[in-house]
C-alpha cells in the first residue's frame, strides 16, 4: 500500500462481537455445526409477506431523507403508546439505515475535537470506537460504580453520558431514579443523553422500563436511538430511528443527507404496509424468548454460573473470575476446540475482562444448556 490511513482509524480496534460471528461463519461454510451464543439478535419466525402492494412507482427510488412520513407517523405513534413519549413526526424523528448509524451520526452532531463522553462498563462494544472515529474521547467508568458515581467522572470537557437501556451485555434496565439523577447532572453541567433504546420491547414486565424521553419530554437534553432490526426481529434489513428536539434533528439531517441519503425505500414501505402485522407476529415470540431467559437463569444458578443481574434483553453477561484465561483466550479457546461461540467481555470495558456475553437468542434450549455446561467445564479446567 503506497497511503498512509488515518490515524483515528489505525487506532480504532475491531468489534469483538463481529470478529467472532465472523469465525462462526467461516466454520459453517464448512459445515461445522456452531453452537452460537454470541450472535447479538433474535431469530424470529417471520413470514415474507408480499411486496406486491407496495408503490411500485416509489420503491425503486430516493425516499425522503428524514424517512417516509407514513413510517415515520407509525414509530411516533408508537412510541407514545408503548412509551409515554410525544414526538412530532415531521421535525423530531428520522428513520436511518439500522441504529449504528443513527448513534454515529448523533456523535458527528454533537462532539468537538478531545469533548469526553462518559460509557459505564460493561458497554455495547462501538459505543467507545465511534466516539473515538467522531474525534471524541471516551471516559469509561468502571462496572463497580454506580449511577450515582457518575459526578465524579464529570470534567469541563464533559459533553455527553451514552445509556444503553436495557443494557447490552447484561440486560440492565435503568430505574426512574437513576435516570431522573442522571438528567439532573445533564441539567446541572449541560450534556447530553444519548439513549440507546434498542431492546425496549424485550422486558417480561414493560412497566419497568422507562424512557429517557418519558421524563424529558421537550428532549432538551436526551437524543433517542431505537431500532426496528432488534425489536422487529429483522437485524438484516438495517432500519432504525432517531429521537431528538427539532433543532438538533435539523442538525443530524444534514450528516444523513450526506451519509446515506435515505434507509432503503422498500423496506421502509413494507415495514409500513405490515407494521402491525409483524408486531402481532413478534410479540409471542419475545415473550416466549423472555421465559427462556428465566428457564436459562435458573439452569445458571444449578450449575453455579455466576451472572450479572438484569432482566431485559437476550443476553447474559457470565462471569469467569476464576479461570486464568482473558476473556479473549477463555472466548477463542471455547470457538476453536468445543465449537461453541461468545463475545469476550474485555469488547465490554477494561473492567470486564473475567467476563464474556452469551446470547439465548438464537439456539434451542436444550443447546444452550450445552453450550453453558461446557462454559461452566472450562471455567472449572481452567482455574
Amino acid at each position: 500500500m503506497n497511503f498512509s490511513t488515518s490515524k483515528i482509524v489505525n487506532n480504532s480496534i475491531e468489534a469483538l462481537s463481529i470478529k467472532y460471528n465472523t469465525l462462526v461463519y467461516e466454520k459453517q461454510r464448512k459445515n461445522e455445526d456452531i453452537v452460537i451464543l454470541s450472535l447479538g439478535e433474535a431469530f424470529f419466525e417471520i413470514p415474507l409477506f408480499s411486496f406486491a402492494t407496495l408503490p411500485s412507482s416509489k420503491i425503486y427510488h430516493y425516499s425522503h431523507s428524514r424517512g417516509i412520513p407514513e413510517l415515520r407517523k407509525k414509530l411516533c405513534d408508537y412510541y407514545f403508546k408503548n412509551y409515554d413519549v410525544k414526538i412530532n413526526s415531521e421535525t423530531e424523528i428520522i428513520v436511518t439505515a439500522g441504529s449504528k448509524i443513527g448513534i454515529h451520526m448523533s456523535l458527528m452532531s454533537i462532539l468537538n475535537p478531545n469533548d469526553e463522553v462518559l460509557i459505564h462498563e460493561p458497554a455495547w462494544v462501538s459505543y467507545t470506537e465511534e466516539v473515538k472515529l467522531c474525534y471524541g474521547k471516551p471516559i469509561h467508568i468502571p462496572y463497580s460504580n454506580s449511577v450515582f458515581d457518575y459526578e465524579d467522572f464529570i470534567t469541563e470537557k464533559t459533553k455527553m453520558i451514552i445509556l444503553n437501556n436495557p443494557t447490552n451485555p447484561t440486560g440492565k434496565v435503568y430505574s426512574k431514579d437513576e435516570l431522573n439523577h442522571i438528567l439532573e447532572l445533564a441539567k446541572k453541567y449541560d450534556l447530553v443523553i444519548l439513549s440507546d433504546e434498542a431492546y425496549s420491547e424485550f422486558l417480561s414486565d414493560k412497566k419497568l422500563f422507562c424512557s429517557i424521553g418519558t421524563l424529558d419530554p421537550e428532549k432538551k437534553y436526551s437524543v433517542i436511538v431505537n431500532s426496528l432490526s432488534k425489536n422487529f426481529g429483522m437485524s438484516g434489513w438495517r432500519l432504525g430511528y432517531v429521537i431528538s428536539n427539532k433543532k438538533f434533528m435539523s442538525q443530524l439531517l444534514k450528516v444523513n443527507q450526506h451519509l446515506i441519503t435515505c434507509p432503503s425505500t422498500i423496506l421502509e414501505y413494507y415495514v409500513v404496509k405490515h407494521f402491525e402485522k409483524i408486531i402481532k407476529i413478534t410479540e409471542p415470540q419475545i415473550k416466549k424468548l423472555l421465559a427462556y431467559r428465566r428457564v436459562i437463569m435458573k439452569f445458571m444458578n444449578s450449575i453455579n454460573l455466576s451472572y450479572f443481574p438484569g432482566d431485559a434483553t437476550y443476553y447474559f453477561f457470565i462471569s469467569i473470575a476464576s479461570s486464568k484465561l482473558s476473556s479473549d483466550e477463555f472466548a477463542m479457546n471455547l470457538l476453536t476446540k468445543y465449537n461453541i461461540s461468545v463475545v469476550p467481555g474485555i469488547g465490554y470495558g477494561r473492567s470486564c475482562d473475567k467476563f464474556i456475553r452469551v446470547s439465548i437468542g438464537t439456539e434451542k434450549i436444550e443447546r444452550l444448556e450445552k453450550g453453558l455446561t461446557m462454559i461452566k467445564a472450562l471455567i472449572e479446567r481452567t482455574s
